[in-house]
Formats: structure tokens, sequence, C-alpha cells
């Protein structure tokens, strides 16, 4: 769990320009370590480097939607994410585990194994 006082400050500092739901989200996962949360940064995390946003808000697509073939998703914006969860969370992602990161519900149950919480989708 992450300790909430560092988090008060990395949410100040790291969330410029997000929508007001991540910091909070990212917050309520430091304080409460409620999965739901988690999601919800890990998504709009990916929301706001995407180069060309979807239609329909991210948390609102189904599980199974592909990060490069739905949305977009490039090398570039990859690590973006990789590099903004790993700050976050002080967690590290290894490279050669992207490849294996194909879909929505991929990426939360990754991330859910890293920060040490249960890999099943909420």
């Amino acid at each position: 769990m992450i300790n909430l006082p560092i988090a008060e400050q990395r949410a100040r500092e790291s969330f410029a320009g997000f929508h007001e739901q991540v910091p909070s989200a990212y917050l309520a996962f430091a304080e409460t370590g409620d999965l739901p949360s988690l999601d919800a940064v890990v998504l709009g995390v990916l929301q706001f480097y995407l180069p060309k946003k979807p239609a329909e808000p991210i948390d609102s697509l189904p599980g199974s939607t592909r990060l490069v073939d739905d949305l977009g998703c490039d090398s570039l914006t990859m690590m973006d994410v990789v590099f903004m969860v790993e700050s976050l969370f002080d967690i590290k992602v290894d490279d050669a585990e992207l490849p294996r990161i194909v879909t929505l519900d991929d990426l939360r149950s990754h991330l859910r194994r890293l920060v040490g919480t249960p890999a099943s989708v909420a």
C-alpha cells in the first residue's frame, strides 16, 4: 500500500491535466486498497496518454478492448503509461512483459499483480 502523505504529494505533482477523478481514485486506492480505484487510475492514465481519445470513456469499454488494435495505443503511449504507473505505485514493469498486455483486462490484471493485490478483475 502507498503511504497516504506520499500519495497526496504525488497526486499534486503528477496529475496536472488529468480528469479530476484520476487523482481522487489514486488517493482512494492509497487509503483503502480499493481495486476499482486502482483500475480507475490505470485507465485514466492510459486515456490521458492516448494520442486519439476513444468516443467513449475507457472505463466503459469492455475488458476485451485491445490496446493497439482498438485504442491505437503505440509504443510511446505504452512507455508513458508504464513510466507513470511505475512512479505512482513504486513498481517496476518488466519491458519483456509488455507484449503480453494486449487488452484492458490484461493491463488491469498485470498492474494488480505488480501492486500486490489480487489479479481478478472486478
